[in-house]
């Protein structure tokens, strides 16, 4: 402050004016940065319940559109998980002292996957958080697809119709499962990529479940996603005893309050479901722990909206089975047997978390869908 002839004081900059000059600055481009997606493009797309606000094309498109809608998140509201650090499985508890945090521990579902004889884990708490994992195992691009809502997994090969594609969360949903979209695609060497790929790649929208494009130019070429098989939801001490020498992604640490937090068990304690679902059937009271679950599967009560069951799919069978009808089924011997087209299966069986890892007697792979019995349906 300096005085004024007329004896009232004046702000200046060494007085203290700077910091009103410093503060507008600021401001100023708060709001630059604020507004500047209007005029860049960057706005997120969609935020509503009509597909058509999330920029994709819908034409032509290959599911029923009453089914098809958004989530009220806008597209790319989570984020794909590209290309993860791992780490040793062996490593994991030496990585929890260290952190004083939780990467994983024995009783945290996980996604196993195995692919040419490597195998790796990826922690459910992360996939609730970005529900598509882009990454490389076994020398094969996959993608790791997981859908909270209908509890489901299904890893892909990211080779799809002569290109590498990478995905990402569309906001969208099918039938309250997930829809992801092809973000990027570059040319397979030496395969024939489709007409029309370059300069500019055009997005089409897949269906997760379906496991097959249902809107934009793949719908238009009836292409179908190839799921890759040895996949399971299991707990970590039982993937990482029967895969010794697994590895598990570490995820984004930007995002490790989010997999601390976003959870959706309590979601599927209740049969409420909160998107529209072709064919719903009734809703009746769901078991609230899985000791509950196991004993009406014992008792022989019909399977509930949000039962948790795998299904297993051989060349011309397929069958689903109920985790609590095969957790009642084991007993304390925690292991079972089923068989699905003349092929025999032992499946681990663990009820604290419900989880079964299946693997084929024959050595070979096999292919296993989890997911809630609602979202199940004959898509063939």
């Amino acid at each position: 402050m300096s005085p004024h002839p007329d004896g009232f004081p004046t702000l200046t900059l060494r007085g203290g004016g700077w910091i009103i000059v410093a503060f507008a600055l600021v401001l100023g481009g708060f709001l630059a940065w604020a507004v500047s997606g209007i005029f860049v493009g960057e706005r997120p797309v969609g935020g509503g319940s009509d597909p058509a606000s999330y920029g994709f094309r819908l034409e032509p498109l290959a599911a029923p559109r009453d089914s098809l809608v958004g989530t009220g998140n806008p597209r790319d509201f989570l984020v794909p998980l590209d290309m993860p650090a791992t780490i040793r499985g062996s490593e994991v508890l030496r990585w929890n002292q260290e952190h004083r945090g939780k990467l994983v521990v024995s009783n945290d579902r996980v996604a196993g996957v195995v692919v040419n004889g490597e195998a790796r884990a990826y922690p459910l708490a992360m996939l609730n958080a970005h529900e598509v994992v882009n990454d490389v195992l076994g020398g094969v691009p996959i993608a790791v697809t997981f859908s909270p809502l209908t509890d489901s997994l299904v890893v892909f090969d990211r080779r799809v119709g002569g290109v590498e594609r990478m995905f990402g969360v569309s906001g969208l949903l099918l039938d309250s499962n997930l829809v992801i979209y092809d973000r990027a695609a570059t040319p397979v060497q030496g395969v024939a990529a489709p007409e029309g790929l370059a300069p500019a790649h055009e997005p089409s929208l897949w269906a997760q479940l379906p496991m097959r494009a249902i809107a934009g130019p793949a719908a238009a070429e009836g292409l179908r996603l190839v799921p890759m098989p040895d996949t399971n939801v299991c707990s970590w001490r039982m993937w990482s005893a029967a895969w010794p020498d697994t590895t598990v992604i570490l995820g984004d640490p930007s995002q490790s309050k989010r997999y601390k937090e976003l959870s959706y068990a309590r979601y599927c304690l209740t049969p409420r479901v909160d998107f529209p679902v072709a064919g719903l059937m009734p809703a009746s009271p769901e078991p609230q722990s899985a000791d509950a679950a196991v004993e009406a599967a014992r008792a022989g009560a019909p399977r509930t909206r949000k039962a948790a069951v795998i299904e297993i799919r051989e060349p011309g069978a397929r069958a689903t089975f109920s985790l609590a009808e095969l957790a009642a089924k084991a007993g304390d011997a925690e292991r079972t047997d089923v068989t699905v087209g003349g092929r025999d299966f032992d499946v681990t069986v663990q009820r604290a978390p419900l989880a079964a890892m299946v693997r084929a007697r024959d050595g070979r792979p096999a292919l296993v869908i989890p997911q809630l019995w609602f979202a199940w349906r004959d898509r063939e």
